[in-house]
């Protein structure tokens, strides 16, 4: 945001130097990122009127110009801008002048033409940033003259606006700010526009306005003037816009240009002839829509983008730009003269979706006071009137279904003293509240209640009162003091070193972590956790359609990877992702930690041979599980059946500890890999941290190695399907057999004619061992009958 100083003073006489001025808002939190000094204006530079322009002969982007210079004969000078017109009084650099940058001016022949000298910009002469065209002097200015004579240096400082200070994107908002620092509110400056309206006239005779969507557009303003005559701005108001690097174009355009940059307010002016029906509908473009606008390009709207709209078509990219159909020419006589709010987020959305921006979308983006809409359509209303002879029709057409209430804000004095470190009053408070343009509704010795005005759109809660009065008390001013700090407990209690844990522990089991964005698509979340869209927590104003709400599971964001990976020739995956999903469970939405896990490809890629074309399997995936829960020291989970709508029923299971479902995995659906041109299948699993945490560990206990031998039994059975391995191990394990060391199963066998329907055979080999002596055949016999003894009592099992 670039201001002028000259510009700045018309509001608030201030004495501060321009450094001290940058130095006083820098610390206050407005930082600047550049000044611009004007350079002296050499003698040799003096005022040329350009009596005639030809085409060079030799280049076509040059022009040959005779320039009366109050000399004996006009000077013959070749120049490459475009705004050489015959008849403009341009400044102009004799042979032997020394311009902004050390270049020195002496005659020379430019593609085989002799040039006198050199017709300058803003930018040669050290008075600014404009290169682009020749500087044009006033109208009355004398040839011959000492160009310095017509030009008024002025200083531009650039200032840093941040996102939430909308206010400051206009001079009044800086001089505002000035004002407050110097403690000196009262003596700001605001304009007072005078508007004399044409007698026995109705602008509601004239026009009128229709706000279709009034969630995109909160207010409306039109007025219309007539008679207009079009011509160039005066030199004052030229002046003022090239020192903030707006190009002047007429006087109707300039008003509104200016405006802009004096209040923050974009407004737009229409050629009134050229609505059809008289008639302002503020709508939502409709499906297939073409705009063309002022820069020329032809665009296709979407039904979410907001357009002003006459009864035909549309003239305007509401709050963005306007459209070639109905602009200010020259043979404009009457205009509808447009001053309004819009929705942030949709004219974000608009800039992002079309590639395009302005000044007014820039403002329009971070959002503009309500109450500011109406004095900008006055303030530009009178300079119209007083620049181009307007006549102003009676009344103004204001829609403003919801007009805006001021809020209020209490801040408590002890807090606030609180967090800074002072030991402020509440006077001290309610004074620094008025500097900013608060207005202080109620006041106790503990608590100051303020009105926040319409264009502080930043001011919201108490915090961030404490944060403007620290600026006004300087930060520099607030003692520096120790933080009070509580002591903490060991490194057990700290979540973070029990999320190290984890992580390190499934690095160890040789997987290899990712990480995506915690924002997927709609449609991405619903294929792979499925569920109701309702239970989705969305952002208000996603970057795109594919980061539209938080991820409700790590699933989708595996998916892609194993996606990426597969299309880069990736093919041998082991990898984990750990971090927070969110899901909506009731009102509020629940944030919790999830790890997941995506296998596919061979097991062992540095082997060969066999050993190299061995898959992961369903198996790999859920020992991979087991080792995790085994080193975490937690007890051994049941592993059930289960579904999942991402994961291929009869694959899935879940494991569970004490009635909590700690992780489910399986192998994933086809239709959810369709298009990834996998070689191998695809395994997945989400383990859920928070019950896991609050499982108690299971401290590993050490035995002593085995001094005396083994000996095994074998059990083969044959079961009905019903009956899981997990079931066969409980019971052998409720034996509690003193001697009994490993229960593994070998062989697992099916034969539909052999066996029957649903019935597998499954044998076991149980190891026995004393920790003491040998054991004999008969004890070894006798503690496997009681086993089998048992298995057939409490299961349906038939031995083979």
């Amino acid at each position: 945001m670039k201001t002028s100083l000259r510009w700045l003073r018309q509001y608030f006489d201030f004495s501060w130097s321009v450094d001290e001025l940058a130095e006083a808002l820098t610390l206050a939190g407005l930082e600047v990122e550049g000044i611009e000094r004007p350079g002296k204006v050499p003698d040799e530079v003096v005022v040329g009127e350009i009596l005639e322009r030809q085409d060079h002969p030799n280049a076509n982007r040059l022009s040959l110009c005779r320039v009366e210079v109050g000399a004996e004969e006009p000077l013959q000078i070749v120049c490459g801008a475009a705004n050489c017109q015959a008849g403009c009084r341009v400044p102009v650099a004799l042979s032997g002048a020394e311009l902004a940058g050390g270049l020195r001016v002496r005659k020379a022949k430019l593609r085989g033409v002799e040039s006198a000298g050199m017709m300058c910009s803003a930018a040669e002469l050290g008075l600014g940033q404009e290169h682009d065209g020749l500087l044009q002097l006033p109208k009355n200015a004398v040839p011959g003259r000492p160009a310095a004579d017509y030009l008024q240096a002025d200083t531009v400082i650039d200032w840093e606006v941040t996102p939430n200070r909308p206010d400051w994107l206009s001079h009044l908002g800086i001089a505002r700010e000035i004002a407050a620092l110097a403690g000196r509110p009262d003596k700001l400056r605001l304009p007072k526009p005078e508007i004399r309206p044409a007698p026995g006239t109705d602008v509601r005779r004239m026009a009128a306005v229709e706000v279709a969507d009034p969630e995109l557009c909160p207010r409306y303003t039109a007025r219309v003037l007539t008679s207009v005559k079009i011509g160039p701005s005066p030199d004052w108001l030229q002046q003022a816009l090239t020192a903030v690097g707006v190009r002047p174009i007429n006087n109707v355009v300039d008003v509104t240009n200016y405006v802009m940059m004096e209040c923050g307010q974009p407004l737009h002016a229409f050629d009134y002839d050229k609505l059809r029906g008289g008639r302002i509908i503020v709508r939502r473009a409709k499906a297939g829509e073409q705009l063309v606008t002022l820069d020329g390009q032809k665009h296709q709207l979407h039904p979410d983008r907001l357009v002003i709209a006459d009864t035909e078509r549309a003239v305007a990219l509401a709050g963005v730009m306007g459209g070639a159909e109905s602009e200010i020419v020259e043979t404009t006589t009457t205009v509808l003269l447009e001053s309004a709010a819009f929705n942030p987020a949709n004219i974000r959305a608009t800039v992002r979706a079309l590639g395009i921006g302005s000044e007014s979308s820039y403002r329009f983006e971070r959002g503009v006071g309500l109450e500011t809409v109406e004095f900008a359509s006055r303030r530009a209303t009178a300079l119209i009137q007083e620049l181009a002879g307007a006549e102003v029709a009676e009344g103004c057409l204001d829609v403003y279904p919801r007009p805006w209430q001021p809020d209020m804000v209490p801040c408590r004095i002890g807090r606030l003293n609180q967090l800074l470190g002072t030991d402020l009053e509440v006077e001290q408070v309610a004074e620094y509240c008025r500097c900013l343009g608060l207005t202080v509704a109620e006041q106790s010795p503990e608590v100051i209640s303020v009105n926040i005005p319409s264009f502080r759109l930043d001011l919201q809660r108490e915090a961030d009162l404490i944060e403007e009065v620290a600026r006004l008390y300087g930060l520099d001013n607030i003692p520096a003091a120790a933080p009070v700090a509580i002591v903490g407990g060991g490194m057990a209690e700290d979540a973070y070193v029990e999320l190290q844990h984890v992580r390190d522990l499934l690095l160890s089991l040789g997987l290899t972590e990712t990480m995506t964005y915690s924002t997927i698509g709609v449609a991405d979340a619903l294929r792979t956790v499925g569920g109701e869209e309702s239970q989705l927590i969305k952002l208000a104003n996603p970057i795109s359609a594919e980061s539209a709400c938080m991820r409700p599971s790590l699933l989708p964001g595996l998916l892609r990877t194993v996606s990426h990976n597969i299309a880069h020739n990736n093919h041998d995956l082991a990898i984990f992702e750990m971090g927070r999903v969110v899901a909506r469970h009731s009102e509020f939405g629940e944030e919790r930690y999830q790890v997941g896990i995506a296998m596919t490809g061979s097991a062992q890629p540095e082997r060969y041979g066999e050993e190299r074309r061995r898959e992961y399997d369903f198996f790999d995936l859920k020992g991979v599980l087991e080792e995790w829960f085994e080193r975490r020291g937690r007890p051994c989970p049941d592993c059930l059946p289960s579904e999942h709508p991402a994961l291929l029923p009869g694959r899935t299971a879940e494991m569970i500890v004490d009635q909590r479902k700690l992780a489910i995995f399986g192998q994933v659906r086809d239709e959810l890999v369709r298009g990834m041109r996998l070689n191998h299948p695809l395994f997945l699993a989400v383990l859920e941290l928070e019950p896991e945490f609050a499982l108690e560990r299971c401290q590993p206990k050490a035995q002593p190695l085995a001094q005396f031998p083994s000996t095994s039994r074998d059990i083969s059975m044959i079961v009905p399907d019903k009956v899981r391995h997990r079931d066969i191990v409980k019971v052998i394990e409720a034996c509690r057999c003193p001697w009994l060391e490993e229960v593994r199963l070998f062989d697992l066998y099916r034969d539909g004619q052999a066996l029957g329907p649903d019935r597998r055979s499954l044998a076991y080999s149980l190891v026995y061992r004393h920790s003491g002596r040998t054991l004999t055949d008969d004890e070894a016999n006798t503690a496997h009958e009681q086993i089998k003894s048992t298995l057939a009592a409490e299961l349906p099992v038939e031995f083979r």
